[in-house]
């Protein structure tokens, strides 16, 4: 007996939870058609006709919208497009009750992203006779319930599901089962740019190796990969051979934190060093909340810039000889990459960044600052935000131009809710 692993996607999750949600376009659209969706676009901020799109439909992508891209352009391109603002609380509880569904139907499963999750079971069994009748069960309960189209992929391991999923975009199902006798007839004719997880990798394997295809990648001895890439060079051979030893992790959301990072994009470019400033320390005060709240700490911070038009910036970073997770520590190591590698550019948005993280109580004792009252100061603060909310207690620099914190409290993953 051997396993199946599969991975369902959800198309265009945020604008299709919009279009089933709205009993003026719920009502026409059909589960075997894109196209009686209404050409729908999820974005930032509709009334100043700003940010970028975040999904839209597949009838407003045949007009040449995607994902990514500005406002403005996609309403260019798609005029009678509708644009709604983003609300990522409906989203992830949509989510859940998706995966919730899911986990009903396949008990061995592991959340991938909002809208994509893996399982697997044995096949053949008695409850798996048909992987295919299987799947199709799973994807008619998702529109049933949800009105929500999905795509699944099946394979003999987490990463030939994920090629085949991607496959099954194109399938009149919806539905590809590929098994380790696909993988010289299927997988490798495919482009190398289609090597899921690979990113700017393909395209060193197309100029340096000469690689079109995935048949090609097979073909490059493991060595030389191992030159190129190191580590990866392993992965890739395995990924070629349709190869991939991953297994299910339900437990994957519970993994402590190897990192801990928050981005901002600013409502307009700021050119003012206290102004980059005062939104440094916001991101950097959530940062160490988070840090706090899971019991770690942290040994490295970064910053991240983005200029003007969302284009070019810089991510820099430092490495200490203590950790920490206490943002009065961390901001001034923060100030010395800020000065060293901005240049004076207009900046658009911020990130800032926390890791080589440990999990400790341990605090880190100072001649010159009392660590001890400072740590009982932060948790106080903590514990006054989770129990009145964000905006109950916040430093003085936030109430003026430059801060962000007010507005960020309106939003989830920097979106509002």
């Amino acid at each position: 007996m051997k396993w199946v692993y599969g991975l369902v996607d959800m198309q265009s999750f945020y604008a299709s939870c919009e279009a089933a949600s709205r009993p003026e376009f719920a009502w026409k659209r059909r589960e075997d058609d894109d196209f009686t969706d209404p050409p729908l676009l999820v974005s930032g901020d509709p009334a100043r006709r700003s940010g970028i799109i975040l999904a839209a439909t597949p009838a407003a992508k045949r007009s040449g919208v995607d994902n990514a891209m500005r406002l403005g352009e996609a309403l260019q391109r798609c005029p009678e497009a509708i644009v709604v603002k983003p609300r990522m609380e409906f989203y992830l509880e949509t989510s859940v009750r998706i995966r919730r569904m899911i986990e009903h139907l396949f008990p061995l499963h592991e959340p991938f992203s909002v809208d994509e999750s893996f399982f697997a079971f044995p096949y053949p069994s008695h409850l798996f006779s048909d992987p295919i009748a299987a799947v199709r069960e799973l994807k008619q309960t998702v529109w049933d319930l949800f009105r929500i189209r999905c795509r699944i992929g099946l394979g003999p391991n987490k990463w030939m599901a994920k090629m085949a999923n991607k496959q099954a975009k194109k399938h009149p199902d919806r539905i590809v089962w590929w098994t380790e006798q696909d993988v010289p007839t299927q997988l490798h004719r495919l482009s190398v740019f289609d090597m899921w997880g690979l990113k700017r990798r393909a395209k060193i394997l197309h100029e340096e190796f000469a690689a079109r295809t995935i048949g090609d990648v097979a073909e490059i001895p493991e060595s030389k990969l191992v030159d190129r890439f190191g580590v990866w060079g392993t992965i890739i051979h395995r990924w070629s051979r349709g190869e991939d030893d991953s297994q299910i992790n339900p437990h994957s959301c519970e993994k402590p934190h190897k990192g801990i990072s928050h981005r901002t994009t600013l409502p307009r470019d700021f050119y003012k060093r206290e102004e980059i400033a005062v939104v440094i320390l916001e991101l950097l005060d959530e940062v160490c909340r988070r840090a706090r709240s899971e019991g770690q700490k942290g040994r490295r911070v970064g910053l991240g810039l983005t200029y003007e038009g969302l284009q070019g910036g810089f991510y820099k970073a430092k490495t200490v000889d203590f950790y920490s997770d206490e943002a009065n520590e961390w901001y001034p190591v923060l100030l010395q990459l800020l000065d060293r590698w901005w240049m004076g550019d207009g900046v658009r948005a911020v990130s800032v960044s926390l890791d080589l993280l440990q999990n400790t109580n341990a605090l880190q004792l100072s001649l010159f600052n009392d660590a001890v009252k400072q740590n009982r100061l932060s948790r106080a603060v903590d514990d006054i935000r989770t129990k009145y909310g964000e905006i109950s207690i916040m430093r003085a620099v936030s109430l003026g131009k430059a801060g962000q914190f007010k507005e960020r409290s309106k939003k989830i993953g920097g979106h509002y809710m």
